[in-house]
This record gives structure tokens, C-alpha cells and sequence, in this order.
């Protein structure tokens, strides 16, 4: 009758003999490697099982140098046999900057997340002409170059970011990823009247979020007090992770519209920062706590944002906890808190034990 939870074990201190032995061989029953660590194994055996997967059946759907779609119906799954084992793997597109390939994925989640970074350069090579545009017209001018050095961010490769979110909004987003050439060319019958008025958001938005950006920069080069590091170290990790290269890619419409509200509460809290020390000190300690397993998951698995989308959710959350803390004024997107936090957290776990990466 007694309950066993999982944190009741220690793995850690478990005996050797008490752990699975796995072991990996070739098509001929050849060992190449073994060991109890399995996500170790099978990381360390990526690259070996991608090129396996790719020369494993002359009829596997792979292609090089595509700037159209000159392919067949792309499949979900593709099925070989090797050493009498039916393998599974999932095409996908993959971004090869000047043109996209097809190639092949041993987990589904990899596959989408690879598939929808090489639709979106797949239709901008059908989309030259708005590129060209994009580049010519968006972040220009002395007021944006005075925000833009104020910020901190260069604007070539926040261009090449800018361009991709674009894209990936305007023919992707809300919409089941294409893999015939009829869903691809509906797509780009639909999107490309929306590119500019969408590139135009986005600009908009990013200026709105660089006026604050800048006073906080400043501000964050003038906090000398010893006492508080501590919240000049979780500022500047929290920047990281709003700014970081690739934001506007990796962030979600729904999510990047609030990017204004999120560095306002920035300055808000450096604003109150010295007068309310003891309370701020208490508010970065929880973050920190919360923030904890979602980073260690990330240094173990660094595309777990883009695989579990209960993380993603997490991940949110955690910035509207900080515009709760720090700028209530400002209000919330969602009701948030440490426990609403705690349950999400308990989500991301079930979706990680129940989701192969």
C-alpha cells in the first residue's frame, strides 16, 4: 500500500548492473557503441543515423538545390529496411540559404521545426522582388539608426532576422506546413500580398520597443552598486533571451506584439530599483528559481523551445510574471503566477516524457 513518487528515487546512486545496457550496431550487426546513458547515445549517434537514414533506400525523397518546388508530394514519414528492421524517418525541407534541400529526420518534432525554417526560405526565393524591398525600405532613416546604436543591435542581421519573421507570419503561421506543390502554391497565392503590411508591423513594433531598449541600456551601464549584481545579471539574461540572435524568428506573432510592454517593464523596475531593493531581490529570487529547470532542459535539449510548445507557454508566462513584479501598472497579457507557474511546469514535463525529441 505505499505510494512510490518518481522523486522518491536517486538514480544517481543507483548501481551500474541495475540500468539498461544498450547497444547500437550497423546494418551488419557491427557494435559502434553501447552504454546505460540512452539520450547519450543517441545524441553522440545523430550525425551517423541521419546519414544512415539518407543512404539506407535509393527510393528515400531527398533533393539538393531547389529555389521552386520541383518535387513530388513531400510524405510525412518514409519507411526503409536495414539489417531487417523497418527504420521510420520524416523529410522535411531544410534551409541551405541560396536554395533548400530535402533530408531526412529520425524524429518527427525535428523534421516540422527544420521544415517550417525551409518554407520560409523556399518562399522568399519565390518572393525576390518584397525581399528586395524589405531590405531597401525597413529600419531606415536617422531616427531608426539613432534607435537602432541606442539599442545596441546591428542592423544587417536584425534585418536577415526581420525578413525571415515576416515571411514565416505571412505564409506559415495558423497554417498546417505545406508538402505538396498545390498547398505550396496556394500558400504563396495567399501571403505575398501581406508581406509588406506585415514588415511594416513588425518595424513598428520594433521601434516601439527600441525607445525604452535605449534609456534601459543606459541605465543598466550605470548600475555600479556591488549589492545589486544580482539584478543586473538577471536583466541582462532576460535580454538575452527577448533580443538574442534570432528573436524575431523564434518568436511568436502573439507574443513579440507585447515586446513594447515587456522592455517598459525593464525600465520600470530600474526606475524603482534602489528604492525598493529588498523587494526586488525578493522577486528575482523566485524567477530564479522558476527559471531554473527550464534552462537546465535547454542545456541538454537547446531546440526544446521550438519541439514543446507547453514550454514555449512556460517560457511566456515567465516574462508576464516579470511585468507583474516588477510593473504591475502595466498589466498582464494572461493571469500569471508562481503557482499558475509550478502547473505549468508539470505540463512541460508530461510533454517532454510523452513526446520523442
Amino acid at each position: 500500500g505505499v505510494r512510490i513518487a518518481e522523486t522518491d528515487w536517486d538514480s544517481a546512486s543507483l548501481d551500474d548492473y541495475y540500468r539498461m545496457n544498450f547497444r547500437i550496431v550497423d546494418a551488419e550487426g557491427k557494435l559502434l557503441r553501447q552504454g546505460r546513458e540512452l539520450d547519450h547515445l543517441i545524441d553522440s549517434s545523430r550525425e551517423q543515423t541521419r546519414e544512415s537514414l539518407e543512404n539506407a533506400d535509393e527510393g528515400a525523397p531527398l533533393a539538393s538545390g531547389l529555389t521552386r518546388w520541383d518535387l513530388e508530394d513531400l510524405p510525412e514519414r518514409f519507411r526503409s529496411q536495414q539489417a531487417g528492421i523497418e527504420i521510420e524517418s520524416y523529410p522535411a525541407l531544410e534551409d541551405c540559404g541560396d536554395s533548400v534541400a530535402v533530408t531526412l529526420h529520425d524524429y518527427p518534432g525535428q523534421a516540422a521545426v527544420g521544415h517550417r525554417r525551409g518554407l520560409t526560405r523556399l518562399y522568399q526565393l519565390q518572393c525576390s522582388q518584397q525581399v528586395r524591398y524589405l531590405r531597401k525600405n525597413l529600419l531606415r532613416g536617422n531616427a531608426a539608426n539613432l534607435l537602432l546604436a541606442g539599442a545596441g543591435l546591428p542592423r544587417d542581421s536584425l534585418l536577415d532576422d526581420l525578413v525571415d519573421a515576416v515571411f514565416a507570419h505571412a505564409f506559415l503561421d495558423g497554417k498546417t506546413l505545406p508538402r505538396t506543390e498545390q498547398e505550396f502554391q496556394s500558400g504563396l497565392q495567399s501571403g505575398r500580398g501581406e508581406i509588406v503590411t506585415i514588415g511594416n508591423d513588425y518595424e513598428r513594433i520594433l521601434l516601439a520597443s527600441f525607445e525604452p531598449l535605449v534609456e534601459v541600456r543606459k541605465r543598466l551601464a550605470a548600475l555600479g552598486d556591488k549589492a545589486l549584481a544580482y539584478a543586473l545579471e538577471d536583466m541582462g539574461r532576460q535580454l538575452e533571451g527577448l533580443l538574442g540572435a534570432g528573436f524575431l524568428y523564434r518568436t511568436p506573432w502573439r507574443r513579440f506584439s507585447h515586446y513594447p510592454r515587456y522592455i517598459k517593464a525593464l525600465q520600470v523596475r530600474l526606475e524603482r530599483l534602489t528604492a525598493q531593493p529588498g523587494k526586488d531581490r525578493g522577486h528575482a529570487d523566485t524567477l530564479a528559481e522558476l527559471e531554473a529547470p527550464m534552462f537546465e532542459l535547454l542545456a541538454s535539449l537547446p531546440e526544446a523551445l521550438g519541439l514543446n510548445p507547453e514550454l514555449r507557454e512556460y517560457r511566456w508566462m515567465l516574462e508576464e510574471l516579470r511585468v507583474s513584479f516588477f510593473a504591475q501598472s502595466l498589466g498582464t497579457s494572461q493571469p500569471v503566477s508562481a503557482k499558475r507557474l509550478a502547473e505549468q511546469w508539470a505540463r512541460v514535463q508530461e510533454w517532454q516524457r510523452s513526446n520523442p525529441h
